[in-house]
C-alpha cells in the first residue's frame, strides 16, 4: 500500500495579497517627481495669473515718471520698468494673456485639425491624397515665419496671432489623427457596427474618433508648449498683444534694453516663459506614458 502524500500547505504556495497588488499598481502608475514638479508649477502659475487682480500689488497699466527703473523694494518686489510700472503686476497679468492665447491656439487647432484628419482617414483615395498634400504644403513653411506672415496680413493682436498659430498647427494634428484613423476604419468592431446599419457619421464620431484621440491629446501638450513660445515671440516682435497691455513677450522686448539697470525686468519674464513651456512639455511626456 502506497503511503499517502499530504497536499502542500497553503503557506508553500503564497498568493499575492490584494493590498500588495494595489500598492504595486499605484507605484507603477504614480507620476515621477519631474512630472509632479511640472504639474505643480503649472497649477501655481495658472492660479496666480487667474487671481492677478487679487495678488498684483499695483495696477499693471499705472505709470510713474518718478518710479522709473527702480530695483526690488517692499513697494515693488521685482522693481519697475522704464515707464515706472510694477514688474510683478505686469508678470501676473501678462500670464493671463499668455495662457489665454495658448487656449485660443489649441481650440483653433482642434477645430481645424480634427475634421481635416478624420475626413482624410475615412475618405481615402483622392480626397486623402489632396488633404495630405495640402498639409505637406503648410508644414513646409517654418511655423514662426508662417505665423508672422499671417499676422502681418490680418493685423497684430492676440486673437490674430493665435489663429495664425492654429493654421500652422492644424496640419500636424490632421496628419497624426489620419494615421490613427487608418487602422480603425477596417477594425472588426467598425465592421460589426456597419453590418448593424449604424450611420457613417455616428461611426466616425462615436466609435472611430474617441479611439483615435489618444496620440492627438499627447501632441496637444507639445503644441501648447510651442504655442506659448511663439506667442511670446510674436509679442516680442510687436505682432501679438499690443502695448500698453501686459505681455511676457512684449515686456521682455521693452526691458532688455535696460538689462544692466533693472535685470529682473528681463530675467523674470524670460524664465517664466522657459519654465512654463518646459513644464507643459514634461506634463505631456507623463500623459504619453500613462496612455501608452
Amino acid at each position: 500500500m502506497l503511503p499517502s502524500v499530504a497536499p502542500p500547505a497553503a503557506s508553500e504556495t503564497p498568493l499575492p495579497e490584494a493590498g500588495a497588488v494595489a500598492l504595486a499598481s499605484r507605484r507603477r502608475n504614480s507620476a515621477p517627481w519631474g512630472a509632479r514638479i511640472a504639474m505643480t508649477f503649472l497649477i501655481v502659475i495658472v492660479v496666480a495669473c487667474v487671481l492677478a487682480p487679487l495678488l498684483a500689488p499695483d495696477n499693471p497699466l499705472s505709470t510713474s515718471i518718478t518710479a522709473r527703473l527702480q530695483g526690488p523694494s517692499l513697494r515693488h518686489l521685482l522693481g519697475t520698468d522704464s515707464d515706472g510700472r510694477d514688474v510683478l503686476s505686469r508678470v501676473l497679468y501678462g500670464g493671463r494673456s499668455a495662457f489665454e492665447g495658448v487656449g485660443i491656439a489649441l481650440l483653433g487647432t482642434i477645430i481645424l485639425g480634427i475634421p481635416w484628419g478624420l475626413l482624410a482617414g475615412l475618405a481615402g483615395g483622392l480626397v486623402d491624397e489632396a488633404l495630405m498634400r495640402l498639409a505637406d504644403t503648410v508644414l513646409s513653411f517654418p511655423a514662426l515665419v508662417l505665423a508672422i506672415a499671417i499676422t502681418g496680413v490680418l493685423g497684430p493682436s492676440l486673437v490674430t496671432a493665435m489663429l495664425a498659430i492654429s493654421v500652422v498647427f492644424g496640419p500636424i494634428v490632421a496628419r497624426l489623427l489620419r494615421t490613427a484613423v487608418l487602422p480603425l476604419r477596417d477594425a472588426e468592431f467598425i465592421l460589426v457596427a456597419r453590418s448593424l446599419g449604424v450611420g457613417r457619421a455616428r461611426i466616425a464620431l462615436q466609435h472611430i474618433l474617441p479611439n483615435a484621440m489618444a496620440p492627438v491629446l499627447v501632441q496637444l501638450f507639445s503644441l501648447a508648449s510651442l504655442a506659448l513660445i511663439i506667442e511670446a515671440a510674436l509679442a516680442f516682435l510687436g505682432l501679438g498683444v499690443q502695448p500698453p497691455l501686459p505681455s511676457w513677450g512684449a515686456d521682455l522686448a521693452q526691458a532688455y534694453s535696460y538689462f544692466t539697470v533693472t535685470p529682473l525686468g528681463t530675467i523674470v519674464p524670460g524664465l517664466i516663459i522657459t519654465i512654463s513651456a518646459l513644464a507643459i512639455s514634461v506634463t505631456g511626456d507623463y500623459v504619453r506614458s500613462v496612455l501608452r
